[in-house]
């Protein structure tokens, strides 16, 4: 394959992450906002209370400070907890996906850069092993000799 193939290939996969990502936060966007306008016609809250309870409630967070009181609003709660946490959820796990990722691909790029050296033979590995360079033994030899 070629370098240019990989490039676009990355660039593709980079674009289809943004448009997933963007997806992903209108869906909760949608949930959030869908959620504070039922909270605010079935259980007469303000509008910012209601998107307040929405966020709370979505983020597991749960204050406590408001509580739907009608039957229709704790229904609507128990569906919006698990709807609004799974997706949550869902949108943090692609994005700590895309993180892992570019951290392994910045990492095979370092090694791939790696030079290995493979000795032929037992002679080559001890002398790796001993760092032996005969040229640096015999002139650091002829320098001494000569002072």
């Amino acid at each position: 394959m070629k370098k240019e193939d990989i490039l676009k290939m990355e660039e593709e996969e980079h674009r289809r992450y943004h448009r997933r990502m963007f997806y992903i936060f209108l869906v909760l966007m949608i949930v959030l906002f869908g959620g504070a306008t039922f909270y605010h016609y079935a259980e007469g809250w303000r509008y910012l209370d209601a998107l307040y309870f929405s966020a709370y409630t979505m983020t597991t967070v749960g204050y406590g400070d408001i509580t739907p009181k009608t039957d229709l609003g704790k229904i609507f709660t128990i569906i919006y907890v698990f709807a609004g946490v799974g997706m949550a959820l869902y949108g943090l796990s692609v994005i700590a996906a895309h993180f892992v990722e570019v951290r392994e691909e910045f990492w095979l790029e370092k090694l791939s850069d790696i030079k290995m050296y493979h000795p032929k033979n037992f002679w080559e590995t001890l002398k790796r092993f001993f760092n032996y360079e005969p040229e640096k033994i015999v002139k650091e030899y002829e320098k001494s000799v000569k002072k």
